[in-house]
């Protein structure tokens, strides 16, 4: 075999090659970005679960310090009512913020329960 003729057929050998290789190497590409994006996918889910996780923990605190709020405020309209004394409006509107808060609240653990469903 003459010497062109087997750079010939090692160059047609190469030609059909190399196409393979390049298929290899967009999938190794594809596999990398699409591991990549899946981690990322993971780490933010488990980001916002943490974050739901604190800010449900938090309306339940905020519910604890209205409920608070609302029982020494009630209590103290009532020894204000037992005196004959009124306490201003601003006091009774606290009052009636704080059990709007704690309604607020307990919607808002609503929609967090809600978001995690998602996940």
């Amino acid at each position: 075999m003459s010497k062109e003729k087997a750079l010939k057929l090692i160059n047609k050998y190469l030609a059909k090659q190399e196409p393979k290789k390049v298929e290899l190497s967009l999938v190794d590409d594809f596999e990398k970005i699409f591991n990549k994006a899946i981690d990322e996918d993971a780490q933010i889910g488990v980001a916002l679960i943490n974050s739901l996780s604190k800010g449900e923990s938090k309306y339940k605190n905020l519910i604890n310090d209205y409920e608070k709020a609302i029982k020494i405020g009630e209590n103290a309209l009532n020894s204000a009512k037992d005196l004959g004394v009124d306490l201003p409006n601003t006091f009774k509107n606290k009052i009636a913020s704080s059990k709007e808060g704690v309604k607020e609240a307990r919607k808002l653990i609503g929609k967090i329960n809600q978001l995690y469903s998602l996940f």
